[in-house]
């Protein structure tokens, strides 16, 4: 869990710098929870907080507010949903304004429906950029995330036969998810078999699994608001072809030698050449390419990134893929891939990696490969 002090430690950062960029005018910053949305008439989507407030706050109530003034007597106001007798009998706790100021150290509270829309200095850069280099705290919570994920990547491992559909399997890792303490996943699991592999963001989850099949599986937990994100492939008998063999062989050979660059100083653009020079010259070696340098060939085969920023969110916020730089603290996801889809081989290898301050620490190496 994050404490009490690191909330407050990061919302002090905020308010030194709206000191640092006032000037003459004296600068506020609003910050807001998000809302509930209504499915089906009469219940609500399950509810999940804005990242950025509950960076700041720890408050993860819907229909909240954060007010952070550098210049005022009380600098940390929040305005919450007071807490209702009826509201508890039909959906449960609220903190109200009573519990705002007490478990969320707020200065003052105020009814939600007090709040007037003011002036806000926009810090959407500036709290991404914060939210980028991850404290032990957030580490650890990671680490979680990421030990969660693999048990459920395991147990589906063993799950796969020729005959089952890619929904059980996709049933049984959020059964594990939430069996361990996760909130959840942290974004609708990829369970792609055949030709449906071939699709990126594949999520329907629909197809029942065909004995020459590979299965790419791209899951990941969400735990005390911490994502992770893992992707490993199967053959469905138990033994690829040679063909799907040598393609994964590449795409693992690509993995290593990309996650094997990671260090302080070394952007993410830099990895994402070290992987697709791998793949290229491994394509041309199998005979689908001919010139190991045509790009627009290649992105035929490899059409996305090599990696991307996590935590919070699963693509976390504050980098530019391309030419950010590793910074110990910071975690990233290491993901080449390579898709065939008359051949009904898609592959892609993915696991979260933190940097520190001479490498990098593999966060979901007990997740065999």
């Amino acid at each position: 869990m994050i404490s009490k002090t690191e909330f407050k430690a990061r919302r002090q950062k905020v308010l030194d710098y709206l000191m640092d960029i006032s000037g003459k005018k004296k600068q506020k910053a609003v910050f807001k929870s998000g809302q509930q949305k209504v499915f089906s008439n009469d219940v609500h989507y399950p509810f999940r907080v804005d990242s950025s407030f509950y960076y700041l706050t720890g408050f993860a109530e819907a229909n909240a507010v954060c007010v952070l003034d550098p210049y005022a007597d009380n600098p940390f106001t929040l305005y919450v949903e007071p807490f209702d007798v009826k509201h508890e009998i039909w959906d449960g706790y609220r903190e109200g304004l009573e519990g705002a100021k007490k478990n969320f150290a707020a200065d003052q509270s105020f009814d939600i429906n007090e709040f007037k829309e003011l002036s806000s200095a926009d810090l959407t850069d500036f709290v991404a950029a914060m939210r980028t280099i991850k404290s032990q705290a957030e580490i650890e919570l990671m680490r979680k995330s990421a030990q969660i994920a693999i048990q459920a990547h395991r147990v589906v491992a063993e799950m796969i036969t020729p005959g089952i559909y890619e929904y059980e399997l996709e049933a049984a890792l959020y059964q594990v998810f939430r069996q361990q303490g996760a909130n959840g996943w942290a974004y609708p699991a990829i369970v792609a078999s055949g030709v449906n592999s071939c699709t990126l963001h594949y999520i329907s989850n629909n197809k029942k699994i065909e004995k020459d099949d590979l299965i790419l599986i791209d899951a990941g937990a969400e735990y005390e608001y911490y994502a992770s994100d893992i992707t490993r492939v199967h053959a469905a008998s138990g033994v690829m072809s040679q063909e799907q063999k040598d393609i994964y062989d590449l795409v693992l050979a690509a993995q290593e030698k990309a996650i094997d660059s990671i260090k302080p100083g070394i952007s993410f653009g830099e990895t994402h050449d070290i992987a697709a020079a791998v793949i290229a010259e491994g394509l041309v070696d199998l005979k689908y390419m001919k010139d190991r340098h045509d790009v627009e060939e290649l992105r035929k085969f490899y059409m996305h990134g090599t990696g991307h920023s996590i935590g919070m969110d699963v693509h976390d916020c504050g980098i530019d893929k391309k030419t950010a730089k590793y910074v110990s603290g910071m975690v990233c996801t290491v993901e080449p891939g390579i898709y065939i889809k008359n051949k009904k081989i898609g592959v892609r290898i993915e696991d979260d990696i933190l940097v520190t301050n001479d490498g990098f620490d593999n966060l979901t190496i007990g997740l065999a490969k």
